[in-house]
């Protein structure tokens, strides 16, 4: 399969943790704070960024369309209300909606294989030798990860930045070392923190009530550059009932053309296809170990 070769050894995933601390907004917040303690002075944001907030919101767009293409292995650590733990992972994204997420046990063997692109999906369970295939709907999507995104938002978020609400720029103002940028529209509001170079730092969207989007926030650290481009190392993402945390490995790869075939997923050989209707939900798939039940 695509990707493959660049498995790492893996632990398996262990019953659940507790799910704590402050949002990522809250750990910027105070990251900038300590940081400007430390150097006996207030920090400010970048100057090259603009005060205006139609300005910044084209600047982080501009920012944003620089990385088109992710792939590499990385560490992805998985903490929700039945498991908690980490496990290594190969990643591929394209903007605008294409997703590969492939995960291995602790033998290196794949554990699972989900791909999304052009509104279809498709999930290999190698366990149970079987493919599910159907809508790349958020619920689909969220069986592997539980991050229920739509393929475009998720592609942007291993690409290294944070989706942006359809709507306007309302406010920008200086937040420490960063500017705080606000959207608004139909479906809600988003806060965004932007650091040097236009990069997204951290974000936190609040759909609006009401509304079938779930509420979402993420940080990015270890920025780094990768291509001439400026790319974050780890990423943590918190939905209401989950966390994600994503630690790129060292062969992570910016705009170096992924094949097409990356993002197909034909069934292996002798495996059962189980295709989706519309709509249906997918049938319990044992991905990640699930918790004993106690007596």
């Amino acid at each position: 399969m695509t990707g493959g070769g660049a498995a790492r050894t893996a632990g398996r995933v262990a019953p659940a943790g507790r799910r704590d601390g402050p949002p990522p907004g809250a750990l910027l917040a105070a990251a900038l704070a300590t940081a400007a303690l430390a150097a006996g002075c207030v920090r400010t944001p970048p100057p090259d960024l603009s005060r205006d907030a139609a300005g910044l919101l084209e600047q982080v767009r501009e920012t944003q369309a620089k990385v088109r293409s992710v792939r590499g292995s990385a560490r992805v650590g998985v903490s929700s209300s039945e498991v908690s733990g980490s496990l290594a992972a190969w990643l591929a994204a394209e903007k605008p909606d294409r997703v590969r997420i492939e995960t291995f046990d602790f033998f290196g063997s794949p554990d699972a294989v989900l791909v999304a692109a052009g509104g279809r999906f498709s999930l290999y369970d190698p366990r149970a030798g079987v493919l599910y295939r159907g809508e790349a709907t958020p619920e689909n999507l969220g069986r592997l990860l539980p991050l229920p995104l739509p393929a475009a938002e998720l592609a942007t978020l291993i690409c290294g930045s944070a989706p942006l609400l359809d709507g306007r720029a309302v406010a920008a103002e200086p937040d420490g070392g960063a500017m705080r940028l606000e959207l608004a529209g139909d479906g809600g509001r988003e806060l965004l923190w932007i650091g040097e170079g236009a990069s997204v730092q951290a974000a936190r969207l609040e759909p609006r009530p009401g509304s079938a989007a779930q509420p979402w926030q993420v940080s990015f650290e270890a920025f780094r550059r990768r291509a001439g481009w400026r790319m974050p190392g780890d990423a943590e993402l918190r939905a209401p009932k989950a966390k994600v945390t994503l630690r790129w490995k060292g062969d992570l790869e910016v705009n170096s053309g992924i094949e097409p075939a990356t993002f197909r997923l034909d069934p292996p050989r002798g495996a059962r296809v189980v295709d989706l209707d519309p709509g249906a939900d997918l049938p319990e798939v044992n991905i990640l170990p699930r918790p004993a039940t106690r007596p």
